[in-house]
């Protein structure tokens, strides 16, 4: 998750600023996540997959 949220970071325009959104997954809340100032953090609330575009997708056969 460090070196996601580090490319991101890298990613973003110079004088920008990034938000991540992130679900309840373990990793999305350690307390050693290393954030670039650049970015912000934004956890989805729990048990609202009606917030997560992921959720949404439907896969057909």
């Amino acid at each position: 998750m460090n070196e996601h949220l580090a490319a991101t970071g890298a990613a973003v325009a110079p004088g920008a600023h990034g938000v991540v959104v992130l679900d309840g997954a373990g990793w999305h809340r350690s307390g050693d996540l290393l954030v670039p100032p650049n970015l912000t953090l934004l956890h989805l609330p729990p048990y609202s997959p009606e917030l997560n575009p992921m959720e949404q997708i439907t896969f057909c056969s």
